[in-house]
């Protein structure tokens, strides 16, 4: 895959990738397979709650849960998002499961320059909205390039993504259309064990002790000697 943002250049087969419509497969269509992707990350599919994922200026409510999928149904052109039509806006919120490391982004774009020019990042803003957003600095901004085949990797700074459960990404402009799409959205990084609901079982579970207390007077006051 083409490292985004390094001095290494897609060769002749990238090239002959980015004319290909999304989807599309042929020779020199540029895929690549999961594991060029790995390294010391993963694919953080596992760890998004998809059924809360949320969208801002969708033009089909519900429709930015469809872009995160497992890695071999990424070239489903069926499966998208885009904005409202003359809007190149979009905003899309993305829980997680558990704290993860976030260490890169993929996007595949729609054609006809609906690809999104770029995207900037905030961690762990469930807040942030089209009113808010242009007051907040963004953790990372990246800018995008077309690709409609998940080759290229656009790396995070780690270390500012470290213990995210929350994930806000926000697509601006795309490359030229009147609107944004988006059909596959790759999250990279690496996930905990910890999931976000065990501390709220764990919390309900510890008994306290003002409630033992009344209970016992309570069960004194019923004794009978």
């Amino acid at each position: 895959f083409w490292l985004s943002g390094t001095s290494r250049r897609p060769g002749d087969s990238w090239r002959a990738s980015a004319r290909l419509m999304p989807g599309a497969h042929g020779a020199g269509c540029g895929c690549r397979h999961e594991e060029d992707f790995v390294g010391a990350s993963q694919n953080l599919l596992p760890w998004i709650d998809v059924d809360n994922v949320t969208g801002f200026n969708e033009e089909e409510v519900g429709s930015a849960k469809r872009v995160f999928r497992p890695y071999d149904m990424r070239l489903d052109d069926a499966q998208f998002v885009e904005s409202s039509e003359g809007d190149e806006e979009l905003l899309i919120h993305v829980p997680f499961t558990a704290p993860v490391k976030v260490t890169g982004i993929t996007v595949i774009g729609g054609d006809g320059a609906t690809t999104p020019s770029r995207v900037r990042l905030y961690i762990n803003r469930e807040d942030l909205d089209f009113a808010s957003i242009a007051d907040v600095e963004p953790t990372q901004e990246l800018d995008l390039v077309e690709d409609f085949h998940g080759a290229v990797l656009h790396p995070t700074r780690a270390a500012r993504f470290m213990s995210v459960t929350q994930l806000a990404l926000f697509f601006p402009s795309s490359l030229g259309g009147d609107r944004t799409r988006i059909h596959w959205i790759g999250l990279w990084g690496v996930g905990s064990q910890h999931k976000r609901q065990a501390v709220i079982t764990v919390y309900e579970a510890v008994a306290n002790p003002s409630e033992k207390q009344v209970k016992d007077e309570a069960l004194g006051s019923n004794h009978v000697a």
